[in-house]
């Protein structure tokens, strides 16, 4: 699992990426600041609970949130040729 700073990291970064205007530029933003805002994973999605927003972006923030606090897999390592 990724800390909360290295996913908070990656939030911003993919609200830099997001086309302007976009959901996913929306959904990065809130879950870059409710990671800032927390100590854990699942303190960021109690502070989500606490605010009002849209029910197709606060989906969006979920499953965002979700998606960053997962780290990426390991690279298949090739078998050990002698």
């Amino acid at each position: 699992m990724r800390t909360v700073d290295e996913a908070a990291e990656l939030a911003r970064q993919r609200q830099r990426l997001a086309p302007v205007g976009s959901r996913d530029r929306k959904a990065a933003g809130v879950a870059a600041v409710l990671l800032d805002g927390a100590r854990t994973h699942a303190g960021a999605r109690r502070l989500l609970d606490q605010h009002r927003l849209p029910a197709e972006l606060r989906d969006t923030v979920l499953a965002l949130l979700d998606d960053l606090a997962t780290p990426p897999p390991e690279p298949d390592t090739p078998p050990d040729t002698p």
